[in-house]
């Protein structure tokens, strides 16, 4: 039995899982402009209501940034206060068992792989879409990291020339055109006002609504999405690449029908493309496999 968290800038996700099946959930808010040690309080209230008196095994964690997968050093995290955070050494000396820290895309991925729509391939790409994009690699069963652990990082391709401003500082990127934060620019360019960062469930509502302009801007979206998954194919040339993310979890499956034919009129081999089947808990099930396999490794 383990627990798997999912650490954001808006919430930490923890489940106890056994096997594959979870047991418990619960759930606390997060604010990313706390500091380290009140999020790591969090974490520790979280894994506290799980645990009770039960015999842990380990805790998996995924979490977004950069993340030393063999020291479990936060080097840096986007939206929460850590930089070159000894996360996985403070946990041990809490609760006396085996913790391991991965990127939370990778995580995601890692979740699909074990228990989702990725259950089936050797090599598969991730692509998840949010308020940012991330993207995840296994290839021959194995998370490809890359020398600078920073693999699969797809929402920082250059897409367009003289693109829009992206987080990362460049223009044009893949994330700064077909993450929420784009679509969001694109409706307030069509007169829409948001007080804050638009959820992926306002657009689900406005497809119900028939909203022109709403689904405008996810064909264009779509489009970006598929080119991009296109490349990517003709790249790694993956079995499959599975779509995740809150954006693919709203309107996945109106997006799919657009994705697909630009997709396959870029790849070179027509690409196999699911949604993700586990939706919020893929990044908790990727946690858990990576700190369960590790256990079994030591």
């Amino acid at each position: 039995m383990y627990i798997g968290l999912d650490i954001g800038g808006t919430k930490i996700l923890g489940c106890l899982v056994d096997e594959k099946t979870i047991i418990q959930s619960f759930k606390e808010k997060t604010q990313g402009q706390d500091s380290a040690e009140i999020i790591l309080e969090q974490i520790k209230n979280v894994c506290r209501n799980l645990m009770g008196d039960r015999k842990i095994g380990g805790i998996g964690i995924g979490m977004p940034g950069n993340i030393n997968k063999d020291t479990g050093v936060v080097v840096f995290s986007p939206n929460l206060p850590f930089k070159d955070f000894p996360m996985k050494q403070l946990l041990e000396k809490e609760f006396k068992i085996p913790v391991a820290i991965g990127n939370d895309v990778n995580m995601g991925l890692l979740g699909e792989h074990w228990a989702g729509a990725a259950a089936s391939y050797r090599n598969v790409v991730g692509i998840f879409i949010g308020t940012g994009i991330g993207g995840a690699i296994i290839l021959d069963n194995k998370l490809y990291h890359g020398h600078h652990h920073i693999a699969g990082e797809i929402g920082h391709m250059k897409i367009k020339l003289n693109g829009p401003l992206c987080n990362c500082g460049e223009t044009g990127c893949f994330e700064a055109l077909a993450s929420k934060l784009g679509i969001q620019r694109y409706l307030e360019k069509n007169g829409f006002h948001f007080d804050s960062i638009i959820k992926s469930s306002f657009l689900k509502e406005q497809l119900g609504k028939n909203n022109k302009t709403v689904k405008n801007v996810l064909k264009k979206v779509s489009g970006y999405i598929g080119e991009v998954t296109g490349n990517v194919v003709n790249i790694l040339d993956p079995e499959a690449i599975i779509l995740g993310g809150g954006v693919m979890e709203s309107v996945g499956d109106y997006m799919l029908k657009k994705i697909k034919p630009v997709a396959n009129a870029r790849a070179l081999a027509k690409p196999t493309i699911k949604l993700s089947a586990l939706k919020d808990y893929a990044v908790v099930y990727g946690a858990v496999r990576l700190i369960s396999t590790l256990n079994k490794k030591a």
